[in-house]
C-alpha cells in the first residue's frame, strides 16, 4: 500500500510589537502543488508556518466514466500525511531546526487523509535570525524508488527586516494641567520635546477642562504645560523600552505666579517693631544650625540636602535637614509644598533636567517614607535653567546645585 508523507509547514506572525506576520507569502518553487503555506509568524521565540493541504487523489480516479462516483468510493484512498523532525530551514547559509507541530503526526507515525478534504496544521522552527527575508523549507530528498514523498518549498519570502519594526506601537500620553493649590483644571497649552532631538517637537492647546493626549512613538521626551499667570511645569518622561501599545497618565501641576512686593519705606525708630510672622514662619522650624535658609515669602532653601556630583541619591548627612522639613509637614497637616530641583551648566541641558527632576523626586519619597502623604507633596526639575550665580567658578556652580521648595498653601 502506497504511503504518501507530506511535510506542512507553520509559518506565522502577530500585528503586534516583536513579531513578523507574512499572509500566503509568495514561493518561488515547491514539490508539490496540494498544500500552500498560508501564513508566516516570526515572534520572540519560533518561526511558525502555517499551511493548508487538500488530498486530489488523481492516481485514483477514472476521468473517462459518464457519472460520478458515489461518495464512499471518492473517500477510499491510502494516502497519509506526516512530519518529517528532521527537516529544516535554510537561510542565508544556515540551518534552523525543527522544534514541533499540531495537527500533523511525526514520522513514523501517519495520519490518513480523505479526497477532497482540507487539512490545515502548523509547524515549529527555530527563529529565523533578523534580516533573514527568504529561506527554503527542506523535508528531505525525493526519489522516485521512495514511497514518501516529501514536501519542499523553495524560496519562500517573508516579512523579517533586520531591525525591528515598530510603525504598528502606539502610546497614549492623557493627562489634565492643574492648579498647584487649588487642584482644579486650567486653560493652558503643553508641549513634547524629544530629548535625544530638541528640535522635534508638539503641542497641543488645553481648554477649560484642563486634559490633554498625545500619541507618541518609543522615545524619551519631555512635557512643558504653561499657562497665563503661572510658572510653567516640566515632566520627565522614558518611554524608550516600552514594547507594547498601552496608555500613560501625566498630570502637570503648575503654581501661580507670585508679584513681588513692593519694597516698604523704611521708617526710623528706636527700635525696630517685629514684622508679622508669616504662615511659613508660623510653621515649626527644624533647629537653627540645620534650618531651610529663607529666600523668599514662603520659599526655603535646603542648603545641607547634598547628592555626590551627577548623582541624584540622597547623601546620608541630608536626613538631619529633610527631619527639620518632615517636622514641619507634621505640624502643618495642611501644608502642601512644591519640591524644585536644580543643577549647574556642566553636562548636557537634557540629562541635567532629568538629574534635577530626579533630585527632587528622592526628596519626595524620602518625606513620603516618613509618613507624609504624597499628594501633598509635588515636584519640579528646572535643570540649569534658573542659576542663582555665575556658572564661571566652582563656588557659582555649587550655588546652582540646590534644592528648595515653596510652601503652597500652608
Amino acid at each position: 500500500m502506497k504511503r504518501i508523507y507530506l511535510l506542512i509547514f507553520l509559518f506565522c506572525s502577530t500585528l503586534s510589537y516583536g513579531q513578523m506576520v507574512t499572509q500566503m507569502p509568495e514561493i518561488d518553487d515547491q514539490s508539490s502543488y496540494e498544500v500552500d503555506i498560508t501564513k508566516v509568524v516570526i515572534n520572540d521565540e519560533y518561526t511558525i508556518i502555517y499551511f493548508s493541504y487538500q488530498y486530489s487523489n488523481r492516481n485514483n480516479q477514472n476521468f473517462n466514466l459518464p457519472f460520478p462516483l458515489p461518495r464512499r468510493q471518492q473517500q477510499q484512498s491510502s494516502a497519509t500525511i506526516s512530519i518529517n523532525p528532521k527537516s529544516y530551514l535554510n537561510g542565508n547559509g544556515k540551518r534552523f531546526k525543527y522544534i514541533r507541530a499540531t495537527g500533523i503526526p511525526e514520522l513514523p507515525d501517519a495520519k490518513p487523509v480523505v479526497a477532497g478534504e482540507v487539512y490545515k496544521f502548523t509547524v515549529y522552527y527555530e527563529k529565523l535570525d533578523p534580516g533573514v527575508e527568504l529561506f527554503n523549507l527542506i523535508e528531505g530528498k525525493n526519489t522516485p524508488e521512495q514511497t514518501l514523498h516529501f514536501w519542499n518549498f523553495y524560496g519562500v519570502h517573508v516579512r523579517n527586516p533586520l531591525k525591528p519594526i515598530v510603525a504598528d506601537l502606539k502610546l497614549t500620553i492623557k493627562g489634565k494641567i492643574l492648579d498647584a493649590k487649588t487642584q482644579k483644571p486650567i486653560t493652558g497649552k503643553v508641549v513634547y520635546q524629544f530629548d535625544k532631538n530638541t528640535k522635534k517637537t508638539g503641542s497641543v492647546l488645553v481648554n477649560q477642562s484642563g486634559d490633554y493626549t498625545f500619541t507618541l512613538s518609543p522615545d524619551a521626551y519631555t512635557l512643558t504645560a504653561s499657562a497665563q499667570g503661572y510658572e510653567p511645569a516640566q515632566a520627565s518622561l522614558d518611554l524608550s523600552k516600552i514594547k507594547r501599545s498601552q496608555q500613560f497618565t501625566q498630570n502637570l501641576y503648575l503654581s501661580p505666579v507670585t508679584p513681588k512686593p513692593e519694597p516698604k519705606p523704611v521708617t526710623k525708630v528706636d527700635k525696630e517693631p517685629e514684622s508679622p510672622k508669616t504662615d511659613a514662619e508660623i510653621a515649626t522650624l527644624p533647629k537653627e544650625e540645620v534650618a531651610p535658609v529663607k529666600v523668599e515669602e514662603n520659599k526655603f532653601r535646603l542648603d545641607k540636602v547634598y547628592f555626590n556630583i551627577g548623582e541624584s541619591g540622597l547623601l546620608p548627612a541630608s536626613y538631619v535637614q529633610l527631619d527639620g522639613l518632615l517636622n514641619m509637614l507634621k505640624e502643618s497637616p495642611k501644608m502642601n509644598i512644591m519640591i524644585e530641583g536644580h543643577t549647574d551648566n556642566i553636562g548636557d541641558p537634557t540629562q541635567n533636567k532629568r538629574l534635577s527632576l530626579e533630585r527632587a523626586f528622592n526628596v519626595r519619597e524620602y518625606l513620603i517614607g516618613k509618613g507624609i502623604t504624597g499628594s501633598r507633596i509635588q515636584i519640579k526639575g528646572y535643570g540649569d535653567t534658573k542659576p542663582i550665580a555665575s556658572n564661571d567658578t566652582e563656588e557659582g556652580r555649587k550655588q546652582n546645585r540646590r534644592v528648595e521648595f515653596i510652601i503652597l498653601n500652608p
